[in-house]
C-alpha cells in the first residue's frame, strides 16, 4: 500500500534514518544515512539495497539476529555492529534503533530505524581502556609507594606496595583518609604537606617518614607530592610517590667520607681528562693526554678555551644536553659521547665523563672535571656490526626458507620465518623447548640425525621430512651446518629447512605415472613384474602357492567400434574398480592393455587342492561380479571376461613362464566358449579340461 510521507524532521535528523519494506527492501533514507553510506541521491541507496542486494553487516550473523530481535519484540534498541559503507567499502561501527510499524490486522507494515557512526566514539573508548589498563599496569610495577588524593584527603587510587604499607588491599584504600589509618595527628602533618604543595602549585620534595599500622620500622622516605589538574586547570588533587632514601643517604654519608682527589685519581686512570671552569668563557682546560689525542701539541694544555669549539655540530645539541641535565640536578653525572676535531681534519671519537666538584655558597656550579677516552676504534667496530647485521637481516628477509638455531641436542635458540603456515607451532612458542616437544617423531628424528651428523662432518644435507600443516601434508628438505664457537660456548648449529612440497609432489606423480596405467590408475606391466617376482619369492619362502588371474573382456572391440573409445574408457575404468573390489588388500590388479588385465593372488595355500579351490572361488566371484550390467554414461551394457589361471609355486617357475601359462589359459578359456575360466595344466592340448562354466 502507499506510504504516508515522511515528515521534514526525517530529513533533518542529524544520524541517518530510514524506512524499509518487510522484506528489507530499503523504501526511504535521510541526507545522513546517505552521506553515512558515501551516496548523493535516495535512489542510488535503495537501488543497491534492493531485492538480493549485499549484506552491509561485516558480521552475517547479525542481520539474521536484528531481524530476530524486530519479530520477537517489535523493536530493537542499542544494536551495535560493525558494518561496511556500502558505496565506498569503509568499515564502521553503528549503533542502530528500530521498531515495526504495523498494519490495523498486526501484521507488519514497514520497518523505521536510525544508524548512527560511532566508530570514533568506539574507537576513543578502546583508547582510554588501553590507556587505563597500561596506568594500572604500571602503578602495579613501581616499587616505589604510589598515591592519589582529592583535595580533601580521600584517597582516590593507589598501587600495591602503598597498601601493602598499611597492611590491607588497593581496594581497602580507596575511598578511606589518613585518619583512618594513622590517627587524627599524623593525619594533619600529611595534609598540611598536601596543601603546601597546592600552594607552590608545583612539585614539593619532602623527606619524612611514612608510618604503617602495622608498626614496622618507618625508614626514611623522599616524597614527591605534585598537584593534579583536569583539563581546566582547576586542582582536582595531590599525586604522591614515597621512595625509601634510607639506604641512598647511607651511600652519600660514605660517598662524603671519600675525598674528592681520590675519586678524581679513579677517574682519570689511564684516560685524558679535563677541568672546566664554568665562571669564564675560555675555562675549559685539557691535559697532555687529550692534546695528544686530537693530535695537538701538548704546550696546549696550558691554554684554556671555550667549550665546545672542538665538537662536530651534529653533536653539539646532544652534548649541551647532557651537560644541562647535570647541571640542573637531573643526571647525577655529565655523560655523553660525540665527535671532536683532529689537527689532521679527522673526526674523532670521544666519550666524555665528569661531574661538578665546587660549589659556591649559593649552590650554583662554579668548576666541573671529567675524563675523555677515545672510543674511535669501538664507534668503527659498532658501525661495522650495524652494517653486517642490517646485511643479515636483509638476507633472512630475502630467504624464502626456514630458519633455525639448534644445540647438539636439539633446542630451539633461534626462528626465522617468513610464513608461520609452515611451522607447527609459531616462533615464540618453540623457543629452547626440544625439538621432540614441538615436531613428531618421524620429523624431530630427522632433525636429531641430522644434528648429529653435522656435529660429526660439519655438515649434513639432503634429509627430508613431512608435516601435516593447516595448508595440508608439506615436504622439507634439511640442510645443517655447525656454527663456529668460541671455545667453552654451547655449540650451536645452522638449519635451513625448505619447502619441496611442489618438487615431492612432481617426483611422485613422476614415479606413479611410471608403474601405473594412466586409464584406470591400476599398477602396470612394469610394476606387476616387481610384484610377481617378489610373490615368487614369497611363495618359495613360506612354501605357499600363488595364483595369477589373466582376463580378456569378451567382445570389447565391437563396443569400441559401435560406441566409441569414450564408451570403452568408461567400461575398462569400471572393470578396473569391480577387479579391485573382489580381491585382498595383500593381491594386486594389474592391466596390461588394451582389454587385458591380470590378478595377482597371493599366500593361497601350502596344498596344491587347496590352493585351486580358492584361486577358483575367487574366479567365480569375478566373473559374477564382471557379468553384472554396466551404465556407461547413459549406455546399459553387459559384457563377460575370459580367465585363465596359472598356479605357481616360488621353486618351480620362473616370473614372465607364470604369466604366459595364465595367457595360455586364458586363450582356452576362449576357446570353450569365452565367460568362463580355464587352470593351466602341462601339456594344455592333451590335457584334460579343467572348466567351471559360468551361467550366461
Amino acid at each position: 500500500m502507499p506510504q504516508p510521507e515522511l515528515s521534514t524532521l526525517f530529513q533533518l535528523l542529524p544520524i541517518g534514518a530510514y524506512r524499509s519494506a518487510p522484506d528489507g527492501t530499503l523504501l526511504r533514507a535521510n541526507a545522513a544515512l546517505l552521506a553515512l553510506n558515501g551516496y548523493t541521491r535516495e535512489v542510488d541507496m535503495c537501488t543497491d539495497l534492493g531485492p538480493g542486494a549485499k549484506d552491509p553487516y561485516v558480521d552475517p550473523k547479525r542481520r539474521a539476529e536484528f531481524r530476530a530481535l524486530l519479530k520477537k519484540s517489535g523493536q530493537v534498541v542499542n544494536f551495535v555492529s560493525e558494518m561496511v559503507r556500502l558505496n565506498t567499502g569503509e568499515r564502521m561501527w553503528v549503533r542502530e534503533h528500530a521498531h515495526v510499524v504495523f498494519n490495523d490486522d498486526g501484521t507488519p507494515r514497514y520497518f523505521e530505524g536510525t544508524v548512527e557512526d560511532i566508530t570514533e566514539e568506539r574507537r576513543a573508548k578502546t583508547l582510554l581502556h588501553q590507556r587505563e589498563a597500561m596506568l594500572n599496569n604500571v602503578l602495579r610495577t613501581i616499587p616505589d609507594r604510589i598515591w592519589l588524593k582529592d583535595t580533601h584527603g580521600v584517597y582516590i587510587t593507589c598501587n600495591e606496595a602503598f597498601a601493602a604499607n598499611l597492611g590491607v588491599s588497593v581496594a581497602e584504600v580507596v575511598g578511606t583518609n589518613d585518619v583512618q589509618w594513622l590517627g587524627q595527628e599524623l593525619a594533619e602533618v600529611f595534609l598540611a604537606t598536601d596543601r603546601l604543595a597546592i600552594q607552590a602549585n608545583k612539585p614539593v620534595i619532602l623527606e619524612e617518614d611514612m608510618p604503617s599500622p602495622l608498626a614496622t620500622a618507618p625508614g626514611l622516605y623522599e616524597v614527591v607530592k605534585t598537584p593534579m589538574r583536569d583539563d581546566a586547570g582547576n586542582i582536582i588533587g595531590i599525586l604522591g610517590m614515597g621512595r625509601d632514601i634510607l639506604q641512598r643517604k647511607a651511600a652519600e654519608a660514605l660517598l662524603r667520607d671519600t675525598t674528592e682527589q681520590l675519586e678524581l685519581a679513579i677517574m682519570g686512570a689511564d684516560l685524558g681528562r679535563w677541568d672546566h671552569d664554568l665562571t669564564i668563557d675560555k675555562g675549559y682546560y685539557m691535559d697532555e693526554r687529550s692534546c695528544l689525542m686530537l693530535g695537538r701539541d701538548v704546550r696546549e694544555c696550558e691554554h684554556g678555551r671555550a667549550w665546545g669549539h672542538l665538537i662536530h655540530p651534529d653533536d653539539l645539541p646532544n652534548t649541551l644536553k647532557a651537560m644541562r641535565a647535570h647541571l640542573n640536578g637531573s643526571a647525577p653525572a655529565y655523560e655523553v659521547d660525540y665527535r671532536a676535531r683532529h689537527t689532521d681534519g679527522r673526526w674523532v671519537w670521544l666519550s666524555s665523563r665528569g661531574k661538578v666538584v665546587q660549589f659556591d655558597r649559593n649552590g650554583a656550579a662554579q668548576r666541573m672535571v671529567g675524563t675523555l677516552m677515545d672510543i674511535s676504534g669501538r664507534k668503527q667496530a659498532e658501525s661495522q656490526l650495524r652494517a653486517t647485521q642490517a646485511e643479515l637481516q636483509a638476507t633472512l628477509n630475502a630467504l624464502p626458507d626456514l630458519l633455525f638455531e639448534f644445540t647438539l641436542d636439539g633446542h630451539y635458540r633461534a626462528v626465522h620465518s617468513h610464513n608461520e603456515g609452515d611451522m607447527v607451532f609459531p616462533p615464540p612458542f618453540v623457543m629452547n623447548k626440544v625439538v621432540t616437544e614441538v615436531l613428531p617423531m618421524d620429523a624431530a628424528n630427522t632433525f636429531l640425525a641430522a644434528l648429529q651428523e653435522a656435529h660429526a662432518q660439519g655438515r649434513s644435507s639432503g634429509k627430508q621430512y613431512s608435516l601435516e600443516l593447516t595448508a595440508g601434508k608439506q615436504w622439507f628438505e634439511l640442510s645443517v651446518v655447525r656454527k663456529p664457537t668460541e671455545p667453552g660456548e654451547e655449540q650451536r648449529f645452522i638449519a635451513i629447512a625448505r619447502d619441496v612440497t611442489e618438487r615431492k609432489i612432481t617426483e611422485e606423480a613422476i614415479q606413479h605415472l611410471a608403474f601405473h596405467d594412466s586409464l584406470t590408475g591400476l599398477p602396470n606391466r612394469r610394476l606387476l613384474s616387481e610384484r610377481l617376482q617378489g610373490a615368487l619369492l614369497a611363495s618359495n619362502r613360506h612354501r605357499q602357492y600363488g595364483a595369477l588371474m589373466f582376463l580378456d573382456l569378451d567382445k570389447f572391440k565391437q563396443l569400441n567400434d559401435t560406441h566409441g573409445h569414450d564408451v570403452g574408457d568408461l567400461m575398462l575404468q569400471e572393470v578396473a574398480r569391480r577387479l579391485q573390489q573382489n580381491i585382498r588388500a595383500v593381491d594386486t590388479v594389474a592391466r596390461l592393455g588394451g582389454d587385458e588385465f591380470v590378478v595377482l593372488i597371493q599366500s593361497l595355500s601350502t596344498d596344491a587342492q587347496d590352493a585351486h579351490m580358492h584361486a577358483s572361488t575367487v574366479g567365480h566371484k569375478i566373473l559374477s561380479s564382471l557379468n553384472e550390467p554396466y551404465a556407461l554414461g547413459g549406455l546399459e551394457h553387459s559384457s563377460t571376461p575370459s580367465i585363465g589361471i596359472a598356479l605357481f609355486s616360488g621353486d618351480t617357475v620362473a616370473a614372465p613362464d607364470v604369466l604366459k601359462r595364465a595367457d595360455s589359459a586364458m586363450y582356452q578359456a576362449k576357446a570353450k566358449g569365452r565367460n568362463t575360466l580355464y587352470f593351466y595344466k602341462p601339456n594344455m592340448a592333451s590335457a584334460p579340461v579343467d572348466t567351471a562354466q559360468a551361467a550366461t
